[in-house]
């Protein structure tokens, strides 16, 4: 039997690709501090993050923020800032975007562990 008194789940990182501007992002994002929820197709969910947990985001070459991490789900939907029609598994993410003094981390797909 597993000892979950000393299991701790884990921050993520995502990268936010190049071809869309910080400042087109920050749009979406002031828009999830109202309540609207972001998400991020992924191959698979990180076995030990939650609900609750930090999501940081990595945009062209730079670790700059985090938001609460709001859900995990697998569905249809359409994009309502783009329009495009996506399906799969998503990180859902809502609230305020917390800035941080920039950490400097080469982009990646998918979602890595955050390591403090």
């Amino acid at each position: 039997m597993e000892n979950f008194e000393n299991f701790t789940s884990k921050d993520i990182i995502i990268t936010i690709p190049k071809t869309i501007s910080w400042n087109d992002y920050e749009k979406e994002l002031k828009q999830a501090e109202n309540g609207f929820e972001m998400n991020f197709k992924v191959s698979n969910f990180p076995k030990d993050t939650k609900i609750g947990n930090r999501c940081y985001l990595l945009h062209d070459g730079n670790i700059l923020g985090w938001m609460t991490i709001s859900g995990f789900e697998e569905k249809d939907f359409t994009c309502q800032t783009t329009g495009k029609e996506w399906k799969g598994k998503f990180i859902k993410r809502t609230g305020k975007f917390n800035t941080i003094n920039p950490i400097p981390m080469k982009g990646f797909q998918g979602w890595r562990y955050f390591k403090k």
